[in-house]
């Protein structure tokens, strides 16, 4: 089975996050799991981390599997799916675990870089639009995401470039004008 951007996403994120079999307050919510604000059980169903749940590392990863979808229609939709699409996989995971880890992608500067396609770019911004985040967060939590945000930004340099719709709507013209010559020829030489 070929990789997509969420299992690869989801694999970073299960490095990046860990695994709290138990529920500790992080920022702003109750997580548990893989870094998640939210529970999952043996059915399927999820609901809201509260002070004394407690998880198994296979619910953890159902719930991150389930949520690992969710951020990624967020991002397609907020940077538009004929731009998220045309992107390498390993961009997009890379993407997705700056997402969950944000929420969304939120940084115009991102969704802008996103949108050509450009690798470098899109790397670039990520830690140029992240650099001055989280200063109520102490230095050392700082200075973790920071390294979080370089490893995401290099997965996604090292990877190629999206050939974005942009780019097929300038060849498209062409190939119908070179198909029209080459017509052309075919029905000149069976005269």
């Amino acid at each position: 089975m070929a990789e997509t951007g969420a299992s690869y996403g989801a694999e970073l994120l299960k490095a990046y996050e860990g695994f709290l079999p138990k529920a500790s307050y992080d920022v702003n919510a109750w997580r548990i799991g893989h870094g998640s604000d939210t529970i999952t059980d043996n059915n399927g169903k999820f609901r809201k981390v509260v002070q004394g749940d407690t998880t198994t590392r296979t619910n953890a990863l159902k719930d991150l599997t389930r949520r690992v979808a969710e951020f990624e229609k967020k991002v397609a939709k907020k940077v538009g799916v004929e731009y998220w699409q045309p992107l390498d996989y390993k961009v997009k995971g890379a993407l997705i675990s700056l997402a969950y880890n944000y929420g969304n992608i939120t940084k115009q500067a991102i969704i802008d870089a996103i949108k050509t396609g450009n690798s470098a770019k899109i790397a670039n911004s990520v830690i140029s639009s992240t650099a001055n985040d989280n200063k109520k967060l102490s230095i050392n939590v700082q200075n973790a995401l920071k390294v979080r945000r370089k490893k995401e930004a290099d997965i996604i340099r090292a990877r190629p470039n999206a050939s974005t719709g942009k780019k097929l709507k300038k060849i498209i013209p062409v190939l119908l004008i070179v198909a029209s010559v080459i017509s052309i020829i075919v029905l000149i030489k069976k005269k």
